[in-house]
């Protein structure tokens, strides 16, 4: 696992001024000199990753916060940390009050903004590089994204995302991105230059005038001809980016697929979403039975048990039996018989207790892997590394197969254009059997 280096990054912002490499503040109002992408990135074990770095938040003090000492509202407020962070970061001057320095027991007023440069680590990402694909004269870049690096700076990651890379690296400007893909999945992205080219091509997508095309590795033998799936698809738990097919209360979704190939217990399958849900063609391939194989959230056995969410089959008891046999029973007369199966059955008024061991076997199976994290950090005499700006514990690397799902986006063709990326190497194979089954306009 990296500990990271001494680099510009890391010491660019210090309780909101401008550090030297000699510690000495410039004045607020001066701005950092441009930071180039060595000062940024760095590769090491097989992995792209940014250098720790300060990054400012900051927000007026809410109404409950007035009166208190800044240390009573960091402490009890943002309980992600431990008290003892909290008084060293006051100490420090990285937590602050009005762009002023404060103590411990300075009070809170009225309209304060609040400030605290935390120190951050992003998780490293693939080494793999972001391809631009054709950059057209009205301002269409298509890109060919890895998996692993989030389009957009989110939780964990800033520089470490495809807007970013392609400022940063690519000297690129504004951008404007407009199809998504989660952070996992591969291919095409369209990213405009403009907001002009941006929003005309996120109008073709709204109003399903853009065709896209995408690969996949499932586990099974899938079966042949053309299969199509219409099973209506509504987020369960923002929190936990769960998604399931839900008759009821669910989303229009459609999405036909085709096999292309199958070879050691697994097909790779051509994949055509009609319509644009968050993880539809992974709810939908599971809902069929061949999710996608490598699949940590939708081929999960501790999250869905046996049968894996085919047809909408949900699990009857949380990960942890012990835990179920420790809820209280419902009287018989208010006992409420929860369908295994959710089509067509969960009304408003019992969907969520359909979920709720679902969700719970999803919270159970984070818990254990935040566990295994530490527990794997922990091992050795001298236990985990800790940043010696933040003591945050140096977590351990991705591995390999964790970095991407089998999901790639292929192809996307509009009215008068069309861009496809190359084949990912678990799909080179279908190289021979794609032009079967990819859309052509002439035909539609």
């Amino acid at each position: 696992m990296a500990r990271g280096k001494k680099h510009k990054l890391s010491e660019s912002y210090v309780g909101g001024n401008v550090v030297n490499e000699h510690g000495s503040k410039n004045a607020k109002t001066q701005q950092p000199a441009k930071l180039e992408a060595k000062d940024i990135y760095y590769e090491e074990d097989g992995l792209q990753r940014v250098h720790p770095y300060y990054h400012r938040f900051a927000t007026h003090a809410k109404g409950r916060w007035v009166g208190r000492t800044i240390f009573d509202v960091f402490s009890k407020e943002f309980r992600d940390r431990t008290k003892e962070y909290y008084e060293a970061s006051i100490e420090k001057g990285i937590i602050e009050l009005n762009a002023q320095k404060v103590t411990k027991d300075t009070v809170v007023r009225n309209g304060d903004m609040v400030t605290h440069f935390i120190h951050r680590h992003e998780p490293p990402v693939t080494t793999e590089p972001l391809r631009v694909v054709r950059e057209t004269e009205d301002g269409l870049l298509v890109v060919d994204k890895p998996g692993s690096i989030p389009v957009h700076p989110t939780g964990r990651y800033n520089y470490n995302t495809v807007t970013n890379i392609l400022q940063i690296k690519h000297g690129y400007a504004a951008l404007y991105p407009i199809n998504r893909l989660d952070r996992l999945t591969s291919g095409l992205l369209l990213v405009g230059l403009n907001p002009t080219v941006a929003h005309k091509v996120e109008r073709q997508l709204v109003e399903h005038k853009v065709q896209k095309e995408y690969v996949c590795k499932v586990k099974g033998e899938f079966p042949d001809g053309k299969i199509k799936c219409s099973q209506p698809i509504r987020v369960i738990a923002h929190k936990l980016a769960l998604n399931c097919v839900d008759p009821k209360e669910g989303k229009p979704s459609e999405t036909e697929f085709e096999k292309l190939f199958s070879e050691d217990g697994y097909s790779v399958v051509y994949c055509r979403p009609k319509t644009g849900r968050t993880h539809q063609i992974r709810v939908h391939l599971q809902f069929l039975g061949f999710p996608i194989a490598n699949d940590p959230l939708y081929n999960n056995v501790e999250v869905w048990g046996d049968d894996m969410g085919k047809s909408g089959a949900l699990p009857q008891t949380t990960s942890d039996p012990k835990e179920e046999e420790e809820k209280p029973k419902p009287e018989p007369e208010q006992a409420i018989e929860r369908p295994r199966k959710m089509v067509g059955k969960c009304d408003s008024s019992q969907k969520n207790d359909a979920w709720r061991v679902l969700v719970k076997r999803m919270e159970n199976w984070k818990d254990r892997q935040d566990m295994m994290e530490h527990i794997n950090d922990c091992v050795g005499e001298k236990g985990p590394g800790k940043c010696d700006k933040c003591s945050t514990p140096m977590l351990p690397d991705p591995k390999p197969s964790e970095l991407s799902i089998w999901l790639h986006a292929w192809r996307y063709s509009g009215f008068d254009w069309t861009y496809e990326t190359p084949l990912p190497e678990w799909a080179a194979k279908a190289a021979d059997h794609i032009d079967r089954v990819k859309y052509c306009p002439e035909k539609a």
